[in-house]
């Protein structure tokens, strides 16, 4: 029992250390962008009228009283909530202006070849390239970790992206936040 017990304060520093050394790997996430399908909630202090949730239709729209049609798709929260402050300040003295996000619906990514559960994921929040392995229960037996490969649309045009899974496997190095319709290729 003397013996046992310096081992196992030893194991408990040991992980101790680990567990800071996790926690000092900050991945990086973009602000969260309005997407086709996403619920929001918009409040305009004072103003019922204009208050209510809104559903960002398949052509990346809201309609809102006062305000009208809007294009959204794509804007932060941030950014929408600066807009309609812009605009409703036509009607209102200093509208205070809160924009929540009630559901997302709009984060699809996708998985294809060598992995456990290929597919379409619908997601509710950002996640990485590893949380998204994980999720689809990891590569299979003989997936080519070495030529994995991301495909992403960027302003309209598709980009492809060599992936270096092994080094975010071993090393925990590189991981990255997914956006939504990014495809992850897995010979």
């Amino acid at each position: 029992m003397g013996r046992v017990w310096p081992m196992v304060v030893g194991m408990v520093l040991l992980g101790a250390v680990g567990a800071r050394a996790a926690a000092d790997v900050v991945v990086e996430r973009p602000p969260y962008r309005i997407g086709i399908e996403d619920v929001l909630d918009i409040q305009v202090w004072k103003n019922p009228e204009v208050s209510r949730q809104v559903w960002v239709r398949p052509d990346g729209r809201i309609t809102l009283p006062l305000v009208g049609e809007m294009f959204v798709e794509g804007l932060t929260l941030q950014g929408l909530t600066d807009e309609l402050t812009a605009r409703l300040k036509e009607f209102f003295t200093d509208p205070v202006v809160t924009v929540s996000l009630v559901e997302i619906n709009s984060y699809t990514i996708y998985l294809l070849g060598r992995v456990n559960s290929p597919g379409a994921m619908k997601l509710r929040s950002p996640k990485t390239f590893l949380q998204v392995l994980a999720m689809a229960g990891g590569f299979q037996e003989f997936a080519d970790t070495d030529s994995v490969m991301l495909i992403r649309w960027v302003d309209g045009k598709e980009t492809r992206t060599p992936v270096d899974a092994g080094a975010i496997l071993k090393k925990g190095e590189g991981d990255f936040v997914l956006r939504p319709g990014d495809v992850i290729v897995v010979p």
